[in-house]
């Protein structure tokens, strides 16, 4: 059986048959283009029952996914709690470092910047701030369906296949 490509390929040489000037016996040409036809129907389903299982497995694939996320977190959470525990019990003890066996854990300062709270924003210096200019796309493609531009175009719509 031929591949997808091959069928198409096979069209377009049809399309050329049909279209050349020469004189084709018309019954070969319909026999021709009947079994093409049912070898893109025949290769069609299989993409279709190929294409079904593989959503099957991404939908199975995204349950996982969600599942071990939830998982993941609240690992997350729990390590991020009994962190916070301990540093809270140092601090309330007024220890920095507790021996724990192998292990110490010790209550350190963070690095980095220091955190910043804006608490009067209206009252930052102009020089402080930052304006951001962006194209607003809605207004340029309203823009764009009465007029032309060089400085903007529409590009046609993509295509994509449907399974129903």
């Amino acid at each position: 059986m031929s591949s997808l490509f091959d069928i198409v390929g096979e069209f377009r040489q049809l399309y050329e048959m049909a279209t050349s000037e020469e004189e084709q016996a018309e019954q070969v040409f319909i026999d021709t283009l009947d079994s093409l036809k049912g070898e893109l129907n025949d290769k069609a389903a299989g993409y279709v029952a190929v294409m079904n299982r593989l959503e099957m497995e991404q939908d199975k694939a995204d349950e996982i996914v969600k599942r071990y996320t939830a998982i993941r977190n609240a690992r997350k959470n729990a390590i991020a709690r009994m962190k916070d525990a301990c540093m809270y019990a140092c601090m309330g003890l007024g220890v920095t470092e507790i021996d724990a066996g192998d292990l110490k854990i010790r209550v350190k300062n963070n690095g980095g910047m220091a955190p910043l709270v804006i608490d009067k924003p209206d009252e930052v210096p102009e020089n402080m701030t930052r304006i951001t200019i962006e194209p607003d796309k809605d207004k340029i493609r309203m823009f764009l369906k009465d007029n032309e531009c060089d400085w903007a175009h529409l590009e046609p719509r993509g295509k994509h296949i449907e399974v129903k």
